[in-house]
């Protein structure tokens, strides 16, 4: 149930699930069933896709580490899905956002903002 509920949540943050007054509607059944899915086999977003260039960051934190840039347009893969929650940033144009994705790009695994891959 704690996957699941990570799932659903991840989903819900990208806009994925459609709730209506606290309860699931068939949409959000059937993205359910298609995000466990592929949660198994591994991230139901990938490939992470840079809509702006941004730095690949070794802990989820503006100021932490930088271990790489993801240019713009630039595919990555996801390491663990859904979303980390941390420090807060305002990039990519996203204000007081606290998500971000770990991900893998070019042998580089580290974390960059969800706002700024699609």
């Amino acid at each position: 149930m704690k996957n699941l509920t990570s799932v659903l949540g991840a989903a819900a943050a990208a806009g994925l699930l459609v709730l209506a007054s606290g309860t699931a509607t068939a949409a959000t059944t059937a993205t359910s069933s298609v995000l466990l899915t592929q949660a198994k086999a591994g991230c139901a977003l990938d490939p992470a896709v840079a809509h702006e260039s941004v730095k690949i960051r070794k802990t989820p934190a503006v100021n932490s580490t930088d271990l790489g840039l993801l240019p713009k347009g630039a595919k990555a893969r996801y390491v663990t899905c859904p979303v980390t929650l941390a420090e807060n940033y305002s990039l990519c144009g996203w204000k007081d956002d606290n998500r971000w994705s770990h991900i893998t790009y070019r042998g580089i695994k580290g974390y960059v903002p969800f706002a700024c891959v699609v």
